[in-house]
């Protein structure tokens, strides 16, 4: 991407005057290209738009993700604002969106990150107060429009990863595992939520003077309309404790395991309580259905950078152990 393009396509989104005089790609993302682009007038954007090459369904679609954000941001201020977005391939060669900076700290796994206790603490209580005000969040008409339909999200989700792992051709098939989960899908809720689907700490912009103010949610790509506690499964997905094994911690995603921080059963009594809700009897359901798909997104990964599901991988390890915990959740 160079400026001439971005300032091109700026100009078909918004149909604004304004000349970009800078591009610099963002890294972070495995899924999307994304871009920070600086205008001449000083102010500076953010574009996103799908990688090169063949995609299935919603993936990288960035007319829904932009719809979703604009349905979205006056609900949830974390959640970016849009700028425009174009489905006219003229500019860039494909759709693509624009959004406003947050300007603040984004944590990549691995990163370093020094807190007291302390402020870890504090951390995850806005972490868990987050989650729980976008799924308190009013259901708008244009909410409904860019969702669509709730009904059934959750045998949805177990159908499609089941789908999804079998593709990968794993030689141990988990039938136990993936029979159990679509035997155990719950009701669907009496109200659906708004779901971000991927709430994790380096899809976080955290204030770069308050290392425990969340000022910004990032990648919307997978969010949905429906059981909140899938969601809140996904996350805990992703919560790497300081006593869990090795090939977890090298899945790690965000620093879950320093001094002060929650535990995964913390973190499910603080949403509880946050919403005014009793601890869930099927919370195993919500937490196995996380992790196996957590597990069969790290095979997709293993796959990719590897070069083939038999050949050894971090990616690999992380998910055989995501599976034998989920397993273990479904008592199977």
């Amino acid at each position: 991407m160079d400026a001439e393009t971005a300032t091109k396509a700026l100009r078909l989104a918004t149909g604004s005057c304004e000349t970009v005089s800078a591009v610099a790609p963002l890294s972070g993302g495995v899924s999307n290209l994304t871009y920070l682009l600086t205008l001449f007038s000083g102010a500076r954007l953010v574009m996103r738009t799908p990688p090169p090459g063949q995609r299935s369904g919603n993936a990288h679609n960035m007319i829904r993700e932009a719809r979703v954000l604009e349905a979205v941001h006056p609900l949830f201020p974390e959640a970016p604002a849009i700028v425009g977005y174009s489905e006219d391939p003229s500019a860039t060669g494909d759709q693509f969106m624009i959004m406003a900076q947050i300007d603040g700290r984004i944590l990549p796994p691995g990163s370093p990150f020094e807190v007291s206790p302390d402020q870890a603490r504090t951390l995850c209580e806005n972490f868990v107060d987050g989650l729980a005000r976008l799924h308190e969040a009013d259901l708008t008409d244009a909410v409904r429009a860019a969702f669509g339909d709730p009904q059934g999200f959750v045998a949805r989700q177990v159908a499609g990863w089941s789908r999804r792992y079998e593709k990968i051709g794993l030689d141990n098939p988990r039938s136990a595992l993936r029979d159990w989960l679509s035997a155990n899908i719950p009701p669907d809720p009496d109200r659906a939520s708004i779901l971000h689907n991927d709430y994790k700490f380096d899809n976080m912009v955290l204030d770069r003077d308050d290392p425990t103010r969340i000022i910004g949610v990032l990648d919307w790509e997978l969010s949905g309309l429906g059981d909140s506690f899938m969601d809140l499964g996904n996350a805990l997905a992703y919560w790497v404790e300081a006593g869990d094994p090795h090939a977890l911690q090298r899945f790690k995603r965000g620093p879950t395991d320093l001094p002060g921080m929650m535990s995964r059963d913390e973190i499910i009594d603080a949403y509880c309580t946050a919403r005014g809700f009793d601890r869930p009897a099927n919370m195993n359901f919500y937490q196995s259905m996380g992790l196996f798909r957590l597990a069969v997104i790290a095979l997709q990964v293993h796959v990719r950078v590897a070069g083939g599901v038999g050949k050894p991988s971090p990616f690999l390890d992380a998910a055989l152990a995501l599976l034998d915990r989920a397993e273990d959740f479904a008592g199977v």
